[in-house]
């Protein structure tokens, strides 16, 4: 069998969005002739943590090296047990201090926080490469630092290596919130191209992605478009009853930044339930929300129609997204906005509940959503008359094979042994 070293900085305990993917292409390399051996940080700093997942990862051989955090300094100053997601967002609400700490993160630390595990993970990177056999590297981001690392390990290995971009680099959606000085936007540029044009393969999860980064070295020679998904195992085999008597329950799971107020759905629900209409709607968001949209939820007076729950772990949240009667997603309402497709979108595929989709009609995402069947796409502050709402017919479950976990797996490992010949 051969052998990937997997550089990540999110890895169980880690939870949220971002070490789904890598955990769940671990899980199913060695179906396909891939042994990963995994490098990740030891006591990371996470904005959620997500101790069911560690069941899944136990078996993996997985190496901890050393990290000087930056956010750990913001946390002991602040008082704050971890940085939540849309921190990097600007608020109303920010303080002196948090308004300093983020200018300080955008234009000082480059490429981003977590650049201080750089080197114990090359350190531990070195001894690993010195004393096992590899036939490829693999690093995933963001944090875009594990690519640096990556570059490094490969350079001095002469291993060849493969790069998974989850997200934009300098194009991603709190550089457009929050403009950089010209200096660090030159060196975040040149990491960036580094990268780019150094890997000897390139993963990433959108045609729209795919171009943004092509547009800053050209990469389509040798990038490979590999959707996010959902791994069956995660759902329960028992059918789940939607738990909304006298009401409909509207729900979404993960983070709510601040360029993904959904104002229209806001404002359509107090209209709905101030009419004489019996059938009453209650939102229910699920993970961290910015704190505009919670301004926004107390300037429309809808408090008594929304209930916010703290993170969840993953197949809890799966769970609620079976008991509602629709469940939504926003793409950042921004610039460079095309590509975003929110990896929620694939289980919620999964459920074959009803989805809402709120942002640009002709996002990549939006595009999916139509591919799949679905037809309630609605810009961020689009009216919903929701006794016209267009319900799609019951899903094939052929149609949504194709996002299964492991099938997308075998599409890596596919790019792995062209890479590897």
């Amino acid at each position: 069998m051969k052998k990937v070293l997997i550089v990540t900085y999110y890895w169980p305990p880690s939870g949220g969005p971002g070490v789904q993917r890598v955990l769940k292409f671990c899980k199913y390399l060695p179906e396909y002739g891939w042994e990963p051996v995994i490098l990740t940080v030891k006591d990371g700093e996470y904005p959620a943590r997500d101790e069911t997942l560690l069941s899944e990862s136990k078996d993996m051989e997985t190496h901890l090296s050393d990290a000087f955090s930056f956010y750990s300094i913001f946390n002991w100053v602040t008082g704050k047990k971890s940085v939540p997601t849309h921190q990097l967002s600007k608020s109303k609400d920010d303080t002196l201090f948090t308004k300093f700490t983020r200018w300080v993160r955008y234009n000082l630390v480059i490429p981003d926080g977590r650049i201080g595990w750089y080197s114990g993970a090359v350190k531990k990177g070195k001894e690993l490469l010195n004393n096992q056999h590899f036939d490829l590297i693999f690093s995933s981001g963001p944090p875009h630092s594990v690519h640096l690392i990556g570059r490094k390990l490969a350079k001095i290995s002469f291993v060849k290596w493969v790069v998974d971009f989850r997200d934009p680099w300098t194009d991603r959606f709190y550089y457009l919130e929050n403009p950089r000085n010209s200096l660090a936007t030159w060196i975040d540029g040149l990491l960036e191209k580094k990268v780019l044009n150094d890997c000897d393969g390139l993963i990433t999860v959108s045609p729209g992605f795919e171009s943004l980064l092509n547009d800053k070295s050209p990469i389509k020679s040798k990038s490979t478009v590999i959707y996010n998904g959902f791994d069956k195992d995660d759902f329960p085999k028992v059918e789940i009853e939607k738990n909304s008597k006298g009401q409909i329950i509207i729900s979404h799971t993960g983070s709510l930044s601040k360029s993904q107020n959904p104002v229209g759905l806001f404002e359509s629900v107090k209209s709905h339930n101030e009419s004489e209409i019996r059938l009453k709607i209650t939102i229910q968001l699920v993970g961290s929300v910015h704190p505009d949209i919670l301004e926004t939820i107390q300037q429309l007076n809808i408090q008594q129609y929304v209930s916010i729950l703290p993170y969840q772990p993953h197949q809890k949240a799966i769970q609620i997204l079976l008991a509602s009667d629709f469940i939504f997603l926003v793409v950042p309402d921004q610039d460079k906005n095309k590509g975003i497709i929110p990896g929620k979108i694939f289980e919620y595929f999964k459920c074959q509940s009803e989805i809402m989709l709120i942002g640009k009609k002709n996002s990549d995402a939006a595009s999916l959503a139509k591919e799949m069947g679905y037809q309630n796409i609605f810009e961020v502050n689009e009216k919903i008359d929701f006794n016209n709402l267009r319900i799609n017919q019951s899903l094939d479950p052929e149609s949504t094979s194709k996002f299964e976990r492991k099938n997308l797996t075998a599409s890596l490992a596919k790019v792995f042994d062209e890479i590897n010949a």
